[in-house]
């Protein structure tokens, strides 16, 4: 349960911030690459999450068909969906780099979920 809260509420913390207009963020360039790695962090952590919802077995068992289904939707079909919204929103654009950079932090997500477990802090 607690994976599932996690998830839809960093989904809902990506909408809101890829969907805003850009004009309403503070400009701040600490280095070059700074939105490719926010990218990545982004979808990364969104597919580390996601796939991991609504799956019974231990992360030992590998891929079943529930990973695969989260892992395509929220590691895939969401970092180019929000990607191409983002052609809509006043003072946002669209960027090949940064949907590649959602897909590889997506496919870098899914791997951590079968390396790194989610911690519960006590809470199940």
């Amino acid at each position: 349960m607690i994976r599932k809260t996690l998830a839809i509420a960093w989904l809902t913390i990506i909408v809101v911030a890829m969907l805003t207009p850009g004009d309403k963020f503070p400009e701040v360039d600490v280095f070059s690459l700074q939105d490719k790695l926010i990218h990545f962090l982004c979808f990364g952590g969104l597919s580390y999450l996601w796939c991991g919802v609504g799956v019974k077995t231990k992360l030992s068992d590998g891929f079943t068909k529930r990973i695969v289904i989260n892992y395509l939707i929220f590691g895939i079909a969401a970092g180019i969906f929000l990607e191409c919204l983002q052609r809509f929103i006043p003072f946002r654009t669209f960027d090949y780099m940064d949907m590649i950079v959602n897909e590889i932090g997506g496919l870098v997500g899914l791997l951590a979920y079968f390396k790194i477990p989610l911690p519960t802090f006590g809470l199940h």
